[in-house]
């Protein structure tokens, strides 16, 4: 996985680079970036960033992403769907789930029929079609069909793109309010690593500072704050409350991650919460974005090596500054995610 996203990474920053200290919106970058990543992973193979095809793919997932708050309705009422026009998107949000679906994620799953080999697994498809073929022999009981795979891509591009990349760029935003915190992350990477060869996985307990900052942004920008639902699978009491077997709980993660109790100043950003006198790492049991729990995040792994390789490689490359002194905003928008408002920078190149 780390070998992926360092080829990844590669493209990226000479992406960065054709921008020649000028500034722009990273936004559509890192999202190609995020989710090549996921392409590799489960495709086995990238895409350039001007393809037609991935250009298309993309802002269909897009799409879905921007609506998918007001399309969720129909979840709840499902008689709405059939009302005259489409007053909560949820006739677009079909639209544009198809076209990801027929773009590109049922043709590569044709390709990877056709091409199988059982003894050369090397992405995620070729696993599960080996693993689904295993079981029918065996005449073992399961979920494991080729509709489950398309659904389980589908779901792995919304979720393994969206969230990473708009963690991403409120990091970004963070240190360009906060250019003392964006230089002690820079002399860490230098002292540890220098400048001559690109971080690795095995430099993260060398970077302590660089780890504090990705975990009190991860914290303050508190990008989905409250985690998926859930249902009780049995009544359950609860501070003198009953949840009945299938009652459906939403875990407020903000009441955490935001609690003054807890956290003392968590409107400030201030990455030295997590460190100890001896600047090392402070594990704090309230330190919850990713939830908690056996139905923690099921992505946490893969974010923190991108968010970690990324973040590194980027201040070991660039120094970050704003375009005319202007400050990008601290306040988020709703959607689906709590991301940044647009915002554009220049990406200096450190010598």
């Amino acid at each position: 996985m780390e070998d992926k996203i360092h080829e990844e990474i590669s493209q990226f920053l000479e992406a960065f680079e054709t921008e020649r200290g000028q500034g722009f919106d990273c936004q559509r970058l890192v999202q190609n970036a995020i989710s090549n990543i996921v392409c590799s992973i489960i495709f086995g193979k990238r895409f350039e960033y001007s393809d037609p095809l991935f250009v298309q793919f993309l802002k269909a997932i897009g799409e879905v992403l921007a609506i998918i708050g007001a399309a969720s309705v129909a979840d709840m009422l499902p008689i709405v769907r059939f009302l005259p026009g489409d007053l909560f998107k949820f006739k677009k949000a079909k639209q544009n789930s198809d076209t990801i679906i027929s773009l590109l994620i049922e043709p590569m799953i044709k390709e990877h029929l056709q091409n199988h080999d059982g003894d050369n697994v090397d992405d995620f498809i070729h696993a599960y079609i080996k693993e689904m073929r295993f079981r029918k022999e065996k005449e073992v009981e399961t979920k494991l069909d080729l509709e489950n795979l398309v659904m389980v891509i589908r779901d792995l591009f919304v979720g393994g793109t969206e969230t990473t990349s708009t963690t991403i760029r409120w990091i970004l935003v963070y240190l360009l309010s906060n250019p003392d915190v964006q230089e002690k992350c820079f002399q860490e990477i230098k002292e540890h690593i220098g400048q001559s060869r690109r971080p690795t996985m095995k430099d993260k307990t060398n970077l302590p500072y660089v780890e504090a900052t990705i975990r009190e942004a991860l914290r303050l920008s508190d990008i989905i704050p409250t985690s998926l639902p859930h249902a009780v699978p049995h009544d359950v009491q609860f501070r003198g409350y009953t949840f009945p077997k299938g009652v459906q709980v939403i875990v407020m993660l903000d009441s955490v991650l935001q609690d003054p109790d807890v956290w003392g100043d968590p409107e400030s950003f201030r990455p030295d919460r997590f460190l100890d006198d001896s600047g090392k790492i402070i594990k704090k049991e309230e330190f919850i974005p990713f939830s908690l729990g056996r139905r923690v995040c099921l992505g946490e792994s893969m974010a923190r090596m991108e968010l970690f390789l990324f973040l590194t490689t980027m201040i070991q490359r660039f120094k970050f500054v704003p375009v005319d002194g202007q400050m990008p905003s601290l306040d988020g928008l709703i959607g689906i995610t709590h991301s940044p408002r647009p915002f554009v920078m220049k990406a200096i190149q450190r010598i």
